[in-house]
């Protein structure tokens, strides 16, 4: 494969673009552009499935979801040893033997962990892919798909995984020569203007850079279409996100487009600081404004909104709200950066004490959203995985000086949430709005006295009888009291769950009908899970 170089003729250039899109099809009869990777839809496509007659039984809409890696196993425990974004192939053997509940375990859990998909091979195990496991997979969004007996599952792994070996390696390849070719003209005195040239004359089509104010600030080559179509990336100065480069991705063969915005970036990053003299202060008047909502510093109300527009947020007609990224969940903080910027509004990011510390700004004459909502958007977007916590959001707030209790409570909640386990990726600080109380109250007995007097009866309970009154108790308050709702949720008839709330009434001697004894509850469920956090 001929590699990108950047001192050749356009017509040079063009011929070996067209030499690089005949050798990387992914199949040859379709003459479509090789991607980057491997969707699930492109494994269900393999030539190596076709045998098998893929039939998709749940989660349809996420057939774009991106394949790391396949793998074939039957172990029931599979789940904690995956890292997400796997192909599972398997035939069932590990669920022989277990009920109803520990199939649909097996389902969720691989949905947390951000599996692919599970490829379900039936007709020696099992005659269908359980009813059961397709019923939880549904509303998980989780990819469920039926082969038949036909396969030798290490083929189709080693088939599979060589493909995306093949598309790694010809990745780097590209991206090494990026890096060379705009490395060498930066240390040339190249221009922001002249790299700019130089990544569309790489791609062949148009690119431009634009900060985050969306002020367009180098463009080169003819720009078609619109900006739906273009692909983007953000572009760091210093650590902090500054804004993004963007080029018309038709026509480039993926992966020489991947690797040129992969690593184009960093050159125009170290390019901005040498010729955009005001951007150091901007970015260093970013971080002091972070520095101080993090030590809840904010100072006078004049001198603090002198400091915001200093980095850029402005101080009125504006909605705020700030945010909390965990950068060890998370592949890049800049992408998260500008996902959130894209789903939520204009902001400032840094890492401030191990966290990415970040303001969002929205007009205030904009109709009013769910600020949390719009995160787990761009959490759906970022393709995080569904068993950790990665960032909180505050509410929004009108006055600049309530931003530092907003950081506050962002940050308080992301390391709270993390300790107590929470699965979603993005979370507002509301959720856990009441365990921040119980945190904050500190008196470990108090707790376990009250937890006790509460709902100890149940514990008690379950734990000589084996059974489910606790988990019963918890579900019942996530649907606020709705019982067709917690059957729902727990898999069982509304019958069996009547049976069970009586037992919980007579142990707890409480009437679960009443708003009021319902809130104690909770109250008390809430301050159980704190126990191991309280110290």
């Amino acid at each position: 494969m001929d590699a990108p170089r950047c001192c050749v003729d356009q017509n040079a250039l063009l011929v070996r673009r067209r030499q690089r899109t005949k050798r990387h099809t992914f199949n040859d009869a379709r003459r479509s552009y090789c991607r980057m990777t491997l969707t699930v839809g492109d494994v269900l496509a393999h030539p190596s499935l076709r045998s098998a007659n893929p039939a998709v039984l749940s989660g349809r809409d996420h057939l774009d979801h991106t394949v790391r890696w396949v793998h074939s196993t039957d172990l029931y425990d599979i789940a904690d040893l995956l890292r997400g974004d796997e192909v599972l192939l398997t035939n069932g053997v590990g669920l022989v033997g277990v009920d109803e509940g520990g199939r649909r375990l097996y389902i969720r859990r691989l949905a947390e962990r951000g599996v692919a998909g599970l490829f379900f091979e039936v007709g020696r195990t099992f005659a269908q892919v359980p009813p059961e496991m397709v019923d939880e997979a549904q509303p998980l969004g989780f990819l469920v798909v039926e082969l038949a007996p036909t396969l030798r599952f290490t083929e189709v792994a080693e088939a599979v995984n060589s493909e995306l070996i093949d598309r790694s390696v010809s990745r780097l390849r590209y991206a090494d020569e990026t890096s060379r070719a705009l490395s060498e003209a930066l240390a040339r005195g190249a221009t922001l203007h002249e790299l700019i040239d130089q990544v569309a004359a790489m791609l062949g089509t148009s690119a431009r850079l634009s900060d985050y104010a969306g002020r367009v600030m180098v463009t080169a080559g003819a720009v078609e279409g619109n900006d739906a179509t273009r692909a983007e990336v953000p572009v760091m100065v210093d650590g902090t996100a500054w804004g993004r480069l963007s080029v018309d991705p038709s026509g480039v063969p993926e992966l020489l487009c991947a690797a040129v915005l992969e690593r184009a970036p960093t050159v125009l990053g170290l390019c901005l600081m040498r010729e955009q003299t005001g951007i150091a202060g901007t970015l260093r008047a970013q971080q002091l404004v972070l520095d101080q909502l993090v030590a809840n510093q904010a100072g006078d109300h004049g001198a603090f909104e002198t400091r915001l527009r200093a980095a850029g947020i402005a101080t009125s007609g504006q909605r705020y709200a700030c945010v909390a990224v965990d950068p060890q969940r998370v592949d890049s903080v800049a992408m998260v950066a500008d996902t959130l910027m894209h789903h939520v509004g204009h902001g400032i990011f840094g890492l401030v004490d191990g966290l990415l510390c970040g303001v969002l700004a929205v007009s205030a004459a904009e109709p009013r959203t769910d600020v949390a909502t719009a995160v787990q958007a761009a959490a759906r977007a970022l393709r995080l995985s569904r068993n950790r916590l990665c960032i909180t959001v505050s509410r929004m707030v009108d006055d600049i000086d309530t931003l530092p209790r907003a950081m506050t409570e962002a940050r308080e909640t992301l390391r709270l949430g993390q300790d107590l386990g929470v699965a979603g990726p993005a979370l507002g600080v509301r959720t856990l709005a009441l365990e921040r109380l119980l945190a904050g109250h500190g008196d470990v007995d108090a707790l376990r006295a009250f937890v006790d007097d509460q709902i100890g009866a149940l514990e008690r309970s379950d734990a000589a009888k084996g059974g489910q009154l606790m988990r019963t108790l918890e579900v019942l308050i996530e649907c606020g009291g709705a019982k067709a709702e917690a059957a729902k949720l727990l898999h069982i008839r509304r019958q069996s769950l009547y049976y069970r709330l009586d037992q919980i009434a007579r142990l707890l001697d409480v009437n679960l009908d009443q708003p009021g004894q319902l809130t104690t509850l909770a109250v008390a469920v809430a301050a159980r899970r704190m126990r191991g956090v309280v110290r």
